[in-house]
């Protein structure tokens, strides 16, 4: 029934189906009320609490509010306003011609969405806030379900046009990803010389990883630690090579972590020995979160744009025809919790639809990342714009 992308030539991508295959097996459905449209009445909140109107607050509390407000710094009397999460959101019912993507349309979508965030004119002005001409940046995709599912080749496209007006020049960029078959097979040309932008991977000849820069840990499965390891290694392409990270994940269903979006994209493909985690009742928690904390990856991600212009509601991380749609969107953050979700309420609600089982228990990673301050899985703390073209 799944005309899944070939693993058999893929040792990798067949090791991790076979961790779904084996998740799905032993997963008890679960039900959860979902409701996305709670974030989107909450845009604005004034002051600290719940955003109530003046005249219902008692004296008592507006004295509160104005004592907290002055704690933080704010004149005496006035209250503290919360800040916010900037989130946009483009969406197109024109994006899609078919199965044919409308290059102009993505353009735009991104343009608007980047101007939205930012509060900036001109896409080009956008693009100045995240990067200096002296930056080596990386784009990190998500090229594991081949040309189908992964990272489209437009989006990355246009965020080298937006580096490059910034004052970036071709050969300080990077597209990368950990397995340089991965990338070939999502259709990106592998290129390590001094001319044009580059593109490789952790595996790519004379890459390779930091033996001084890892995350350490014993909670994990250790029959699956590679040659016994309790390391996991940074990439010398994170640790050596660039100075800040855009990361661009694919919107879709992981069938070990209920969802793959920013922090999963990003952590499980800057390091080695990750097969670990995989297993029940782990699925990658806390490890995504730990991972990804460390400075020398958290400290550079300047900016995360999730594709998610076709979506994935089952069969991931491998692209399964059955399991994706149209969805038309892409939204932009430097919030990778609050993107990720959104993400994960957003293939819930799918799977809901659909009478799907729940994949709230496998995507506890999330919450976890929240407690740990790499960002929020609150939306009410999200200032969400949604951009139309």
């Amino acid at each position: 029934m799944t005309n899944k992308i070939s693993s058999q030539s893929n040792p990798v991508v067949a090791q991790i189906q076979a961790d779904c295959d084996q998740i799905s097996h032993t997963t008890e459905a679960m039900t959860e009320s979902v409701n996305r449209r709670r974030f989107l009445r909450q845009t604005s909140k004034g002051v600290v609490g719940m955003g109530l109107a003046l005249g219902s607050i008692t004296s008592a509390t507006t004295a509160a509010f104005a004592q907290l407000g002055h704690q933080h710094g704010a004149p005496p009397g006035e209250a503290v306003e919360e800040q916010l999460t900037p989130l946009v959101e483009a969406t197109s019912e024109k994006v899609w011609n078919g199965d044919l993507l409308d290059e102009q349309v993505v353009s735009e979508m991104i343009d608007r969405a980047m101007m939205k965030l930012t509060g900036l004119d001109s896409a080009k002005e956008a693009w100045k806030d995240f990067v200096l001409p002296t930056d080596i940046v990386g784009i990190k995709i998500n090229p594991l379900a081949g040309r189908q599912l992964s990272t489209h080749r437009i989006i990355v496209d246009k965020i080298i046009d937006g580096l490059y007006g910034a004052g970036i020049l071709h050969n300080q960029i990077i597209i990368w990803d950990r397995f340089e078959s991965h990338l070939i097979d999502a259709g990106y040309e592998i290129n390590q010389s001094d001319r044009g932008v580059r593109c490789f991977a952790s595996d790519s000849e004379g890459v390779g990883y930091d033996d001084e820069v890892f995350y350490e840990t014993e909670k994990d499965v250790s029959v699956r630690r590679e040659n016994g390891s309790i390391l996991s290694r940074y990439t010398n392409i994170l640790t050596k090579e660039l100075t800040i990270v855009i990361n661009v994940p694919v919107m879709k269903h992981h069938g070990i972590t209920g969802v793959s979006g920013c922090l999963k994209n990003l952590a499980f493909g800057s390091v080695d020995n990750t097969h670990r985690f995989h297993s029940n009742p782990l699925n990658c928690n806390p490890a995504i979160a730990d991972v990804f904390a460390h400075t020398v990856l958290k400290d550079k991600v300047v900016l995360n744009i999730v594709d998610g212009l076709l979506a994935a509601f089952d069969g991931g991380p491998t692209y399964n025809p059955d399991g994706v749609w149209h969805y038309g969107g892409i939204l932009i953050s430097q919030d990778p919790v609050a993107l990720d979700q959104i993400v994960y309420q957003t293939v819930e609600e799918k799977r809901k639809e659909l009478q799907l089982p729940s994949i709230s228990r496998l995507s506890r990673y999330i919450r976890s990342a929240s407690r740990m301050d790499l960002g929020t899985n609150d939306l009410d703390e999200v200032d969400y714009k949604e951009v139309k073209v």
